[in-house]
């Protein structure tokens, strides 16, 4: 796996700590769920694309979950991963 072999790189961390963000109390949701195309200009990123291939390598690593077609959210991994409480060993 691309995340395990090579390390988490900007992109990951930053996709990570956007879908970590807290939603408004007004929200219907409890959690952020966003596509690889929000998330590429959240991030300040250009390419939506590559975007899309890191979420799929942190899926892959069971950092974060696929919700409805094209939108991502972080679970319990991914959070415990941001803290240091999780190695992808």
């Amino acid at each position: 796996m691309a995340l395990e072999e090579n390390g988490p790189t900007d992109a990951h961390r930053a996709i990570l700590e956007l879908l970590a963000l807290e939603t408004p109390p007004s929200s219907r949701s409890d959690k952020m769920r966003l596509s690889p195309k929000c998330l590429t200009q959240s991030a300040g990123y250009k390419d939506s694309s590559h975007i899309g291939v890191v979420c799929r390598e942190l899926r892959d690593a069971e950092l974060v979950e696929r919700e409805d077609p094209g939108y991502y959210s972080i679970n319990w991994r991914g959070r415990a991963y941001l803290e240091g409480e999780l190695t992808l060993d």
